[in-house]
């Protein structure tokens, strides 16, 4: 009979333990960063963006840093990437600093050569190409006014602003129609990288949310990212997490 007691006990316990880790969801915020405009935008400033985190006070941080470079010295890091994301790892050492970046199979697991975005980066040779292409650019008029005002949020819009959807919906106009216009050229490349790219940013992210229940979290990712891994981490998640966003 005791015996029969203490099993019904330990089941109860258990099943308690287990609706209460059930009822426990991870908390979610994905922001927009600007990156160098930080620096020229009096409404999102550095400042601005720590303030946030410190406020939100998450118990992981994720920043757009390749996973395998994000225990790289602070000279490789500042080469390689904007001031926001290397800066945090240092900032806050009783958080977990994790990264989430993909800039091409060629790199995987192995360190971002020296020069690499100057003189060896194919993305970047083919954007300069692109840029002094006449032809393309004619065609890619059509595209200004959108550009113009994905800039205008850049170097204006607070944090809040630029992360109430307006950017994100542009954003997402503007990659289709270069995918668009693109397609059939010797620029399709560039298409197919930012789309793979923003696929991996955003499962890499999902894997980090999954492997770390019940934590609060924050990812920090340049603005043009953060549309797509926005849509997949809500269809993918938005069950088992919260999922912040600006009232």
């Amino acid at each position: 009979m005791k015996s029969k007691k203490i099993t019904l006990l330990s089941f109860f316990m258990f099943a308690c333990v287990f609706g209460m880790a059930q009822n426990i969801k991870t908390e979610v915020f994905i922001i927009s960063t600007i990156h160098g405009a930080h620096k020229v935008n009096p409404n999102y400033t550095y400042d601005s963006l720590f303030a946030f985190i410190d406020k939100f006070n998450p118990d992981i941080i994720g920043v757009e840093i390749r996973a395998e470079d994000i225990d790289s010295t602070e000279s490789y890091l500042k080469n390689n990437y904007p001031y926001e994301m290397y800066v945090c790892r240092d900032r806050y050492p009783s958080k977990s600093v994790m990264g989430f970046d993909w800039l091409g199979d060629e790199l995987a697991g192995k360190a971002i050569p020296k020069n690499y975005w100057k003189e060896k980066s194919p993305v970047k040779l083919l954007q300069k190409q692109l840029a002094a292409d006449s032809a393309m650019l004619k065609k890619m008029a059509v595209l200004d006014i959108v550009s113009e005002e994905k800039d205008r949020l850049a170097l204006t819009a607070s944090l809040r602003e630029l992360n109430d959807g307006r950017y994100d919906l542009i954003n997402r106009i503007y990659y289709e129609q270069l995918k668009f216009l693109l397609n059939d050229t010797a620029y399709k490349l560039l298409s197919d990288f930012y789309s793979q790219r923003d696929e991996s940013i955003a499962q890499h992210i999902l894997e980090i949310i999954e492997s770390n229940a019940g934590k609060k979290m924050i990812f920090l990712l340049g603005a043009d990212h953060r549309d797509h891994t926005l849509r997949r981490v809500s269809s993918g998640l938005k069950t088992t997490i919260i999922l912040n966003d600006f009232d």
